[in-house]
């Protein structure tokens, strides 16, 4: 089914479009959240990101419903890891994550995180495919480095290695504009 025709269900209430949705992209929901959960915490973080399109749409009408999607089950799956990890708050992911965002970063500052997220999409478009791909698949995808680097024809050291000196990229890039203090 078409994403329009989803979208257009969902809009209306019309159960039916939960279950296209389900059925086209329910894999990928759950290929993002098993990034970095356990399967049976993936399988509930994709059945919230289920419930959470179901819920945002209306009043939300994405352009592209994939990205939509990808993105509501990043966020999902990254409050189910800092949810898991509370205790210990030192997980690797989270330092790397870390690193990518400014210091003080409040989600609740929309216009900040337009701008974080317009200065991000300027950054990727100035990296090579390669490594474009590698950062989408770590940091987006939730994928592991090794499996990022595997999708990429990089060995995982290589790939850990480009992903520490585009962290350091990204950090200088938003020093720049303002975005990034220390």
């Amino acid at each position: 089914m078409e994403d329009e025709k989803i979208t257009e269900l969902l809009t209306n209430r019309d159960q039916s479009g939960l279950a296209a949705l389900k059925a086209k992209y329910g894999k990928l929901i759950l290929k993002v959240c098993r990034g970095f959960l356990r399967s049976e915490d993936a399988e509930e973080c994709a059945n919230d990101t289920l419930l959470a399109v179901w819920e945002r749409i209306p009043p939300d009408r994405p352009d592209n419903l994939t990205a939509y999607i990808c993105k509501i089950a990043r966020r999902k799956t990254i409050d189910r890891l800092r949810y898991n990890t509370a205790a210990m708050r030192s997980p690797e992911l989270m330092t790397e994550l870390d690193e990518c965002l400014p210091s003080g970063y409040s989600t609740e500052d929309e216009a900040e995180k337009a701008a974080l997220s317009e200065a991000l999409n300027e950054w990727l478009k100035k990296l090579d495919e390669r490594h474009r791909k590698l950062f989408t698949l770590r940091y987006f995808y939730m994928r592991s480095a090794k499996d990022a680097a595997k999708a990429c024809s990089m060995t995982p050291t290589a790939a850990t290695t480009a992903l520490a000196r585009l962290r350091g990229s990204l950090k200088k890039y938003l020093i720049e504009r303002g975005l990034f203090y220390e």
